[in-house]
């Protein structure tokens, strides 16, 4: 009985944070501006916002760059600025609805990128 109960606790835990509405407020506080995304080059950047106006995370934006811009090839691929922590339970929700559908890509290359091409990194960081 003891460690059925135990069992029962930690999933609630791990589970609870991972609750849509529950979720979203914990994002909103812990993690606003955190999950950002970019081009190879730079020239689009988006950060996932978790405010209860916001709809959610979507591509369509990339997708439109894309249309508008027609950047080289390299630079048609997103990519999730973020490391996956499993170790951050309450992100699980994220990770799996957006972070996995992206390759990682290390801020800094991004950034030699952007100054490169003299345009200010401040959007990045």
């Amino acid at each position: 009985m003891k460690k059925k109960t135990i069992i029962i606790f930690v999933l609630s835990v791990l589970l609870f944070p991972n609750l849509p509405v529950v979720n979203k407020y914990i994002a909103h506080k812990l993690d606003e501006n955190h999950f950002k995304y970019a081009n190879l080059d730079g020239s689009f950047i988006a950060t996932q916002s978790f405010s209860f106006k916001s709809p959610g995370f979507s591509t369509f934006g990339f997708e439109q760059f894309i249309k508008e811009t027609d950047p080289a090839p390299e630079n048609q691929i997103l990519y999730r600025l973020y490391k996956i922590n499993p170790l951050c339970f309450w992100r699980w929700n994220n990770y799996i609805q957006n972070g996995r559908h992206f390759e990682y890509m290390d801020g800094k290359i991004i950034k030699k990128n952007m100054e490169e091409r003299g345009v200010d990194t401040k959007e990045l960081m």
